[in-house]
């Protein structure tokens, strides 16, 4: 299994995630509702809730852990007993209702609880070629309409969006219906990096768009590891 160890990447953004968690708390205690909600597309066995509970703590927030590989979730169920306030969906976030594959890498590269597994083919293309990871095919869901109706139960809500090359359509499925503005603050890992040109160069061009869009509508938007 993959090691909790936190990536030494993502120490940097310790002092802004820290402010961020202050300023979100400053603000849950000024709301009728006394807990925010964390959302976390691309658990895996847990590497992201480990890091952003130390700020967005479990007793003030619930957590929602999102990750279609099922076997990841006898480790997200041992963090669950000891997280009363924890839902775990093994699904895969998406922007729509229904089934997909889910690829990863070759078997000679990959392990159960492979981290890089994605419902989008081409997600690593400069790296490997993906191929099939699960035998079944993954249920999927709209992360849009999650957020929609958990907007009903919290006054803010915190988004980790994780998802191997899926952040693209799901982020623009989030604009485009503006839910995005539901959120409070969001740390998004962009693959870009992973695919080859003229891929990359599109996909940095999208980014930041999604990036303005986030700016102007006063959401904080943060690059995740």
């Amino acid at each position: 299994a993959l090691s909790l160890t936190e990536p030494l990447r993502s120490q940097g953004l310790r002092p802004r995630v820290a402010s961020d968690a202050r300023q979100a708390l400053s603000h849950l205690n000024l709301t009728t509702r006394s807990r925010g909600l964390f959302i976390d597309c691309g658990s895996n066995i847990g590497q992201g809730f480990k890091y952003f509970s130390a700020y967005y703590t479990p007793d003030r927030y619930d957590y929602v852990l999102i990750e279609p590989n099922k076997n990841c979730l006898a480790q997200l169920n041992a963090l669950r007993a000891e997280n009363l306030t924890m839902e775990i969906v093994a699904k895969a976030a998406s922007v729509k209702d229904g089934y997909a594959e889910l690829f990863g890498p070759p078997p000679e590269r990959s392990e159960a609880t492979h981290q890089s597994c994605s419902i989008v083919l081409d997600h690593n293309g400069s790296l490997y070629q993906s191929q099939r990871f699960a035998p079944d095919l993954v249920e999927t869901f709209s992360l849009s309409q999650m957020i929609r109706t958990k907007r009903r139960l919290y006054d803010v809500i915190v988004l980790k969006l994780d998802v191997e090359g899926a952040e693209y359509e799901i982020l623009d499925d989030l604009i485009r219906a503006g839910t995005h503005r539901d959120l409070y603050a969001a740390y998004v890992e962009f693959h870009s990096l992973k695919l080859r040109n003229p891929a990359r160069r599109e996909k940095r061009a999208l980014e930041a768009r999604m990036v303005r869009a986030f700016n102007e509508a006063g959401i904080r938007f943060r690059r995740w590891i």
